[in-house]
């Protein structure tokens, strides 16, 4: 009979870096993850912040006005700002977003090279270890 122990006892060696290399992928993912999400989460930040104040100076110079020619001006000034505010975070979150979509079709094209090149080897083992 043979001894499991034994057969077990050769992979120990090869098995911390395998499981290395088979995760490297998955850390980067994370780490895409974690970029992405503290990108998104400043820029969302800013815009909020920056319209809140916006909206608070709005109200009072609004309050403050008596030409009604004067409060449509500065209601256009505002939307004009909104809407600039706006633009600039959806174009910078569509950046960050593409980029961490990038950054995934590169991750998986790597894995899927990887295990096909495994796969590969495997395959040409196969034939030698029919005839043992």
């Amino acid at each position: 009979m043979y001894d499991m122990n034994k057969f077990a006892d050769m992979f120990k060696a090869e098995i911390p870096k395998e499981f290395a290399d088979f995760f490297k992928p998955v850390e980067g993912l994370v780490e895409v993850n974690k970029k992405t999400a503290e990108v998104l989460t400043a820029l969302s930040k800013d815009s909020f912040e920056t319209l809140s104040s916006a909206s608070v100076e709005q109200f009072k110079a609004l309050c403050e006005c008596k030409d009604p020619k004067a409060a449509m001006d500065l209601q256009v000034k505002f939307y004009k700002l909104v809407e600039t505010k706006l633009t600039e975070t959806t174009e910078k979150s569509l950046a960050t977003l593409t980029e961490a979509k990038d950054a995934y079709m590169s991750s998986f094209e790597e894995s899927t090279k990887k295990v096909t090149e495994m796969a590969e080897e495997v395959a040409k083992k196969v034939p030698t270890l029919q005839a043992a």
